[in-house]
């Protein structure tokens, strides 16, 4: 009985046992599951907010995808108008190029036509100037420096002839280029037909210029009207009697004289501060000069342009006093080396400045 009673208590220990561990084996079942459960849960929720935010981050990147592209669209309706004006730009340019290409054409033809015309011009007026033959002829030493500013020129030299005396005349016209070398033309006929006449004298021959200009040009001296003329120095060196015989409009007579006594003797002949064209003293009759001369003598007569050429080391005019002092030093050489020395100080003292004035001196040894 002892025996059965024990047994059966082990019997329910043992199920009692089997139920702990059942119950053990549950409950950590249990446990472990929510602890997956836990795991999986919190997984979920960072799962889900990652999915969040990769969502907000793709509609982020999604609106700034639509932004660039909005841009970008911008962008090339903006190059698109750009490229319109750029064309319509180049359309005009090249029509203004084509356009300015055939002014330029037309306007160089004109150049050139005119340029043709002024070369002719010139050409006549060479014509007109005293062919170097005929000079050397009657004057046996002697230098024209001429030197225009232009093509033609506003200043002339004239040289004739008349039984035993010599005719020269230096003149400045108004202006320079094409007017000047109309006036030019103008005097030196003049010149021709009045130097025709057998009373020959300086002041007479001025006179009569005088009054075929203010002719010619229909001058009256009323206000604003042209006072278009000439300056001039002329001379009649009689060669028999030794003597010349001068008559200046603003143009002096220069003479050099080398003697024993004086060997740079400088004698300067004034002339009529009034012009050869109209002028309120021009019913006053210009002065005559008689200067007796000697061989060896030198006399010069030049425009202003020499003198009120600029340049120097202070850019001024080279003045007629400067002029005058060189005339000076140099007047015991032959013509010839006068010239050339005349020609060297003029570039000298010009360098690179352009030449302001035609250029014109005339020197006569005697």
């Amino acid at each position: 009985m002892a025996d059965e009673i024990n047994a059966i208590e082990i019997y329910y220990q043992t199920q009692i046992s089997a139920l702990e561990i059942r119950i053990t084996i549950l409950l950590t079942t249990l446990v472990l599951m929510s602890i997956v459960l836990v795991i999986i849960f919190f997984q979920y929720k960072k799962n889900r907010r990652s999915r969040i935010h990769n969502h907000q981050k793709i509609e982020e990147q999604q609106r700034s995808n639509d932004q660039i592209m909005q841009m970008l669209e911008q962008k090339k309706r903006e190059v698109e108008q750009q490229s319109l004006e750029l064309h319509e730009t180049s359309t005009e340019l090249k029509w203004q190029t084509e356009n300015a290409l055939r002014l330029y054409d037309e306007v160089e033809q004109q150049r050139k036509e005119m340029t043709d015309s002024i070369l002719y011009a010139k050409r006549i007026q060479t014509i007109l100037l005293p062919e170097k033959a005929f000079v050397n002829e009657i004057l046996n030493d002697y230098f024209v420096l001429f030197q225009p500013r232009d093509i033609v020129s506003g200043d002339f030299y004239w040289i004739s002839a008349k039984k035993e005396k010599t005719l020269v005349a230096v003149a400045d016209c108004t202006g320079h280029g094409v007017p000047g070398a109309f006036m030019s033309i103008m005097g030196i006929n003049f010149l021709n037909t009045i130097v025709q006449n057998e009373n020959l004298h300086a002041d007479i021959i001025l006179n009569q210029m005088r009054e075929q200009v203010i002719n010619s040009l229909k001058q009256t001296g009323k206000v604003l009207e042209n006072k278009d003329g000439m300056d001039m120095a002329f001379c009649i060196i009689d060669w028999e009697n030794a003597k010349i015989e001068y008559a200046g409009a603003n143009i002096p007579l220069i003479l050099l004289r080398s003697t024993p006594e004086s060997p740079h003797e400088l004698i300067e002949i004034r002339a009529d501060r009034m012009p050869i064209g109209i002028y309120e003293l021009a019913a006053r009759p210009f002065t005559r000069h008689t200067i007796p001369i000697i061989p060896g003598d030198s006399i010069y007569m030049f425009s202003d342009g020499y003198c009120d050429q600029f340049g120097g080391p202070d850019l001024k005019k080279f003045k007629k006093k400067n002029l005058t002092r060189l005339l000076s030093e140099i007047h015991v050489y032959n013509m010839t080396e006068q010239r050339k020395r005349l020609k060297r100080n003029l570039d000298k003292w010009r360098g690179e400045l352009p030449q302001v004035d035609d250029i014109l001196m005339l020197g006569i040894k005697i």
